[in-house]
């Protein structure tokens, strides 16, 4: 069957979007309705559930035991530290109770999931890292997130399989590196940009194979270059002994020079590798991939952000290995699934499938509006049904929902094909990834439903009356004992012994805004999520772009930026 394109205005931005042919033919084969939020929305939604990087002491409310938490104290339900939520003391399946016909389900299930213990964190096989969330295998780490296979790292964002790394976002199989973005193999290279292949690289951009450079941009292997001019090995150390970076000021006037030749040097107007028919940014090897955002292996699917081998799927967020998925986040391993979030389930169909309006359910399948099980199967609200009862409630409870459907405090109705609420989030939206990609005030979250978080785990705190001298070789190692104030955003923060090391190490001066802030800046020099109509400077042909035509940026078609640059 054809189906006509609809638009629709978003029933919380009050925005129109397109709803395509393609995309109800998707609705109807999963068996949900058009959505009646944007895109937009959707993915922000969804990530205002994912508390990554806000993290403190509490108490494990069933041993006692003080432990680094995502849930910070003040929070209404009980969370447990990883060896209690693990054990065999509580079992999720004991807070299963009936559904009720008289409450919209929504009010039910928020019921559900904040009386469910919840997790400390979302890490597992660490050694002495306890100060990271998203993580796994990770060793002598510290404020790490999304990352796995680290060690003697830290505030790094979506590293892997790197080690003595700081301040990095995608950071991949790399060492010795420091505040760069979306680099990959890569050894001592330091605040670069889309860099592949290089080793003792400073201040770069999209470089591939290079040695020895510094604020360079578009070269491919190229050795002892500065400013994009080649030189000779004696002329680039003697620049380096007269540009020292341990000096504050001069790494300051460097990184002046060096985003001038970055402006200068053409940029390809998308990032898409080995792909076909697909459009967004930052998008490998796929086929059929569209809105596509840090995409990899992706096949005929829609609305996605940061995910990985995903077939058949649309709207998800910081998703993996996953068939016929819709509006899911922070999961993996999951097929014919809906509306969850941080489930999880192995390669296989057979491991999580069937999951509707789930969240922290593992290896399980056919369960909806479930919180927090392990292996099991036809559960509605974590009570247990045969799989003949499970299959006669399903459909009654999906016609309830429209029948009497949960409305919030903005009018907004959800009914059966709507994702959660965003107030049934379990952090305030400055605690979580929706903060970092679509920042709000305070005032601006609650208009828009979102709940806001001000707790304060730093209140006590007394700044030093310490200035931090310009060089590293000044510092002595009484700056660890120092409560040091972020320069942009007034905030404490610390710097760590091997933090402190790494620095000497490397020649690097301290840096004087918070970990936080630093993230946020990184965050900042990332791409758009939205594309824009504008002119190859090269061909004058019409390209799709995530510069926009009054950036400054010389942007090149694929095929000049392939000519030119290679």
């Amino acid at each position: 069957m054809k189906y006509e394109p609809q638009k629709r205005v978003c029933q919380s931005c009050g925005k129109e979007f397109l709803i395509e042919s393609e995309d109800l033919e998707f609705y109807e084969k999963i068996g949900v309705p058009a959505p009646t939020w944007c895109p937009d929305c959707r993915e922000q939604r969804r990530i205002a559930f994912r508390n990554e990087r806000s993290l403190y002491k509490r108490k494990c409310d069933l041993c006692g035991k003080e432990v680094v938490s995502r849930i910070s104290p003040d929070k209404p339900y009980p969370m447990y530290c990883k060896d209690c939520y693990w054990s065999d003391k509580w079992d999720a399946i004991d807070y299963g109770r009936d559904y009720d016909w008289g409450k919209p389900f929504f009010e039910q299930f928020k019921e559900l999931l904040f009386s469910v213990p919840h997790i400390s964190l979302f890490a597992a096989n660490l050694v002495n890292s306890d100060w990271v969330n998203q993580e796994s295998d990770d060793k002598n780490c510290y404020l790490n997130f999304g990352g796995y296979f680290n060690e003697s790292s830290a505030y790094n964002t979506y590293a892997v399989h790197s080690r003595d790394s700081f301040d990095n976002f995608w950071l991949l199989n790399s060492e010795l590196c420091y505040e760069n973005i979306n680099c990959h193999h890569c050894y001592k290279t330091l605040f670069s940009q889309d860099c592949f292949d290089c080793h003792d690289t400073i201040l770069s951009y999209d470089c591939r194979n290079c040695s020895n450079v510094i604020g360079c941009a578009g070269l491919r292997n190229k050795e002892y270059y500065i400013f994009n001019k080649p030189v000779s090995k004696e002329e680039y150390q003697k620049f380096l002994e007269e540009n020292s970076l341990a000096s504050h000021k001069n790494l300051l006037n460097l990184k002046e020079k060096a985003y001038q030749v970055w402006l200068s040097v053409p940029r390809r107007a998308r990032r898409i590798i080995k792909s076909v028919n697909s459009w967004g940014d930052n998008i490998i090897e796929s086929k059929n991939a569209k809105n596509c955002w840090w995409c990899g292996e992706i096949e005929n699917s829609k609305h996605l952000y940061i995910t990985v081998s995903l077939k058949d799927s649309y709207d998800c967020s910081s998703h993996g290995s996953g068939e016929l998925c819709y509006e899911i986040a922070h999961s993996s391993g999951l097929y014919n699934s809906k509306f969850s979030l941080f489930s999880l389930g192995g390669r296989g169909k057979s491991d999580a499938f069937n999951l509707e309006y789930c969240y922290a359910v593992l290896n399980s399948h056919d369960c909806f509006g479930c919180v927090g099980l392990i292996k099991k199967e036809y559960c509605i609200l974590n009570k247990q049904y045969s799989k003949e009862k499970y299959k006669e409630l399903l459909p009654k409870i999906k016609k309830h929902m429209n029948k009497m459907p949960y409305v919030d405090k903005k009018g907004r109705e959800y009914k059966y094909g709507e994702f959660f609420p965003p107030e049934f989030s379990l952090f305030g939206y400055n605690e979580t990834a929706a903060q970092d990609y679509f920042p709000l005030t305070k005032e601006e979250a609650e208009e828009k439903g979102f709940i806001w978080s001000d707790y304060e785990s730093d209140s006590g705190y007394q700044f030093s009356d310490y200035k931090i001298p310009d060089d590293i070789r000044d510092v002595k190692d009484d700056i660890l004992e120092k409560i040091l104030k972020c320069e942009v955003a007034g905030k404490p923060y610390r710097i760590i012994p091997m933090e402190l090391e790494f620095y000497r190490r490397m020649g690097l001066p301290i840096p004087r805004k918070s970990p936080l802030q630093r993230h946020r800046e990184r965050i900042a020099k990332l791409p758009p999520r939205k594309l824009y109509k504008r002119q190859c400077a090269k061909c004058g042909r019409e390209i799709y772009t995530t510069y926009a035509p009054d950036r400054p940026e010389i942007v090149y078609c694929e095929e000049c930026y392939k000519k030119e640059i290679g």
